[in-house]
């Protein structure tokens, strides 16, 4: 019997370790997807309150008056019926309100600047390349009324580079200012605007009294500072800063060639052709456009130079 109990004793504790093993292992392969489900809920209601509150800050309007005053984003937004876009975030999609600036304030060194220079600059070379030319050798102007519509488009672009400028901000201690009354103080109490002015004085008109004299459009030529700036920003952008300042001399050396040009013409007019310093007199193959002005710029180009023997000058004139 004594046996029989030991026996009995060592088979119930043998089972009892059999069923706690049992129960660790089963507790241990129910237990790990447990935790770890619960820990990635965990996770993702953390993240999904991080977006809640990430959207409400961006969606924050701070009253700071400081920040009002020197922002970019125009003051008069509040009045213009704001437009709807869509914004992704993640996999949903939702809509906020964004609120146009209008009118749009120029950026000085931005690309809408740069191109409108750009254009500027074209009409301000057709002034500075026509006028004189139209000038000195009339039978370029007469007879052609293009020249009219060329010179009222870029009358007009001069104008509307008025308004642009009463557009373009400026930079007050690194902020750019955008407010209308303190653009227009700025650009009105600078000497650009007195040039800009002055620029647009309509002696055409004077033609209708005096006859064809395209150098009565001699004021166009005081927007050369737009030039100027026009190149300042194509340096800054251009891979080839030095290619572009060889480019602008030469440019700037044929430029006076022409003008020199036109003026040993007009004094040789002047001068009714006498002498062998002056233009031979116009006939025959002399009498053509073409020759009067490659004889002339043929002859400011040695004068320039120096180079090549010129007769000497015989009046005061020449």
């Amino acid at each position: 019997m004594a046996e029989t109990g030991e026996a009995d004793e060592t088979i119930n504790s043998w089972t009892s370790d059999q069923d706690q093993q049992s129960h660790l292992s089963l507790e241990m392969k129910l237990g790990t997807p447990v935790c770890a489900k619960e820990r990635w809920g965990r996770l993702k209601t953390t993240l999904n309150a991080a977006a809640t509150v990430q959207k409400k800050k961006m969606r924050l309007d701070r009253g700071d008056s400081f920040l009002r005053k020197f922002s970019t984003r125009h003051q008069g937004a509040d009045k213009v019926a704001p437009e709807l876009v869509d914004l992704k975030d993640g996999n949903k999609f939702y809509r906020t309100r964004v609120r146009p600036c209008w009118p749009p304030v120029l950026y000085p060194g931005g690309s809408v600047m740069f191109y409108w220079l750009g254009l500027v600059t074209l009409a301000l070379l057709y002034n500075l390349w026509t006028c004189i030319a139209r000038e000195a050798f009339r039978e370029i102007q007469n007879g052609y009324v293009v020249w009219y519509g060329l010179d009222g488009l870029c009358d007009l672009i001069y104008l509307l580079d008025i308004f642009a400028q009463f557009r373009t901000g400026y930079l007050n201690q690194g902020l750019l200012v955008y407010e209308s009354s303190k653009l227009a103080k700025n650009y009105m109490h600078s000497k650009c605007f007195v040039l800009d002015i002055v620029s647009l004085i309509p002696l055409d008109f004077l033609q209708f009294y005096l006859g064809p004299h395209a150098l009565l459009r001699f004021p166009r030529f005081l927007k050369v500072y737009r030039g100027l700036r026009f190149m300042q920003l194509y340096e800054s952008r251009t891979q080839y800063p030095n290619l572009l300042r060889v480019l602008n001399l030469t440019h700037i050396l044929f430029l006076g060639s022409h003008w020199f040009a036109a003026f040993y013409y007009l004094i040789s007019e002047v001068e009714n052709f006498s002498g062998s310093w002056s233009y031979p007199l116009p006939e025959g193959d002399f009498a053509s456009v073409t020759r009067k002005y490659l004889v002339s710029l043929h002859w400011s180009t040695l004068t320039l130079t120096t180079i090549g023997d010129l007769p000497p000058p015989e009046t005061n004139w020449q």
